[in-house]
């Protein structure tokens, strides 16, 4: 059994894992601006619990496998940068913390890639040989599986961050540096300020909502609101294009759209399929393009597939 976390800058979910399946699962608030490791002991406490709620103790685990919103370095047991969240990640030997503390071997990876492991052994994806994940909602994240294989790259980094690609190449610079960045256009976390940007908005029901996130737009734009129609459309345009790059970039069989934006799926996924239908330069759409099916479930599980993986190599 592995003790799996996934570490999202809301919640931190928690699981007892074992062949594939979370068993019992539960959730921390994130508490993303307090550090790491406060956050590590608070999800140690948690597993403990629930591990004695369940009639289990640390002797019955293998070890842990840790899902970080990170670029992440799996071979150190480290992360790269912080990024805002749980600050004092980046002086943290992962592996060392939970032989401390738990007494059980750790591995780690990156969120996406974790969950798109999840996807793949038991998921959306499984039975493909190279798959392109993408997730839409507070930022875009991407992960690739390429030939059966966790795509990482010479620096650990191979598609993690193909959201801040440059799809507008006079756009201005934006929060991560880059200008013309796909998630700066098209993200929960710019959606207020590109909102409050339009003409449109003064006049439009936007204005009046206490939050603005895809639920509203999505919401309002059914309604005929024009500040919100215009920023979907926006948004769906700038999301096809940043699958379609990605599609060149790494010719999968498959793409997985997860995030919380897929809740409108039945809106995202046409529109994807569409533009890519009139816009491949030169290749008939021969490309599933399909939803998440594991939910908060996929990084769980794609930590234990990580770990039994790691581990059964190394013992080779």
């Amino acid at each position: 059994m592995i003790l799996a976390a996934d570490f999202g800058g809301t919640t931190i979910k928690l699981g007892l894992v074992q062949n594939g399946c979370v068993s019992v699962r539960s959730q921390l608030d994130a508490c993303a601006d307090k550090e790491m490791s406060e956050r590590l002991e608070a999800v140690a406490c948690e597993w403990e619990s629930l591990l004695k709620k369940n009639g289990f103790t640390l002797q019955d685990c293998t070890g842990v496998a840790l899902s970080l919103p990170f670029l992440t370095d799996q071979k150190r047991s480290r992360v790269l940068g912080e990024f805002g969240k749980f600050p004092g990640a980046t002086k943290i030997d992962f592996a060392a913390w939970s032989h401390a503390r738990l007494g059980l071997r750790a591995e780690l990876e990156n969120d996406l890639r974790m969950a798109l492991l999840g996807e793949w052994t038991t998921g959306a994806a499984h039975g493909k040989s190279d798959v392109l994940m993408l997730a839409l909602g507070t930022g875009i994240g991407c992960a690739v599986i390429s030939g059966g294989q966790l795509l990482r790259g010479a620096h650990n980094w191979a598609a993690t961050i193909f959201g801040h690609s440059t799809i507008d190449y006079e756009g201005v610079s934006g929060r991560c540096g880059n200008f013309g960045c796909a998630e700066d256009l098209a993200s929960t976390a710019t959606l207020a300020t590109l909102a409050q940007a339009r003409p449109e908005f003064a006049g439009s029901k936007l204005a009046r909502v206490e939050k603005i996130n895809y639920a509203t737009i999505f919401a309002l734009a059914s309604e005929g609101d024009d500040c919100s129609q215009v920023l979907l459309e926006q948004s769906l345009k700038v999301w096809a294009t940043v699958v379609q790059n990605a599609v060149l970039a790494y010719d999968p069989e498959m793409v997985v759209l997860g995030g919380g934006v897929l809740r409108s799926r039945d809106i995202i996924l046409p529109a994807i399929e569409k533009h890519l239908r009139q816009h491949m330069p030169g290749l008939p759409l021969q490309i599933q393009i399909v939803a998440a099916s594991l939910g908060d479930d996929a990084a769980l599980i794609g930590g234990e597939w990580l770990f039994k993986q790691s581990h059964e190599n190394q013992s080779q």
